[in-house]
């Protein structure tokens, strides 16, 4: 999935190139400028894999995108992975995983950062303040969408990525689906990724917030935490990283942390007049 990417998803192609040259790949650019498109056909048509590339200038999110994607391909397995991603290695060179799951790989920096068995309101505190990484699945839980491999049948049995997520928490949503529809979560150690991070939010900071809030929201209302114990939660983590920025003296970052504590305690002050 690309948003004006092409640069770093040319990176990418070159180490799928290395480890797995019979992969067929799809492209999206959701950029809205057609240069972008153009730029992005131009890194498919020089790498010597088999590629098609698509532009849909609306940007329906992350989630929809690769649902896109995944309709048009007749693949077995679908590995999504995120433009500013490099595989390091691919122990599935001579045959398919097997059977049927979800993996996720060992990204080679903050590998622990990137799964985990659970993900309620006490996960989001300890991963954020507490620095407790999630503990590694082993049939139940969730691998990261930077670098997500799933049987296809798996995928298409759950409707693929939940398209009301724009951006954040579809993996794990996805995730938890499928180990409610019977297919299990794991790592594979042998496979490992290099992900650089932030690269869709990069210049987009406030609005990344949002992002993550909005689908925070619907993640925890959907899989039972309270929506209103995860807006309060959010007031108080808003409030005290907007505190942080202001003494490191980054005030767009403050700014933005500032309006996210205002929105969340919009939300719980007109879904409490809203209660009968």
């Amino acid at each position: 999935m690309s948003y004006a990417s092409a640069d770093d998803i040319a990176t990418c192609l070159a180490t799928i190139e290395r480890l797995a040259p019979d992969a067929r790949v799809a492209l999206r650019e959701h950029h809205p400028e057609r240069a972008s498109y153009e730029r992005l056909q131009a890194v498919a048509a020089a790498s010597n894999l088999t590629v098609r590339a698509e532009h849909d200038p609306t940007n329906p999110g992350f989630g929809a995108g690769c649902n896109a994607l995944a309709s048009g391909s007749s693949a077995s397995w679908f590995l999504f992975l995120n433009p500013d991603t490099e595989l390091v290695s691919w122990p599935w060179a001579a045959r398919r995983p097997n059977p049927p799951k979800v993996i996720g790989p060992m990204f080679t920096k903050d590998a622990t950062d990137h799964f985990g068995t659970s993900y309620r309101i006490r996960d989001e505190i300890a991963r954020s303040w507490l620095r407790r990484p999630g503990r590694m699945p082993e049939g139940a839980g969730f691998v990261s969408g930077a670098a997500l491999l799933i049987d296809a049948d798996s995928f298409r049995r759950v409707d693929g990525f939940d398209p009301a997520y724009f951006l954040f928490y579809e993996d794990i949503d996805l995730c938890l689906r499928a180990n409610h529809a019977g297919t299990p979560t794991a790592v594979e150690p042998r496979w490992q990724v290099a992900h650089r991070r932030a690269h869709s939010t990069k210049g987009r900071f406030a609005e990344s917030l949002v992002w993550s809030y909005e689908s925070g929201c619907r993640f925890h209302g959907a899989h039972g935490s309270p929506v209103s114990g995860y807006r309060a939660y959010i007031v108080a983590d808003a409030l005290a990283r907007a505190a942080v920025h202001a003494v490191r003296g980054d005030a767009d970052r403050s700014r933005a942390y500032r309006a996210l504590a205002r929105r969340a305690v919009s939300d719980c002050v007109r879904r409490g007049r809203s209660r009968p």
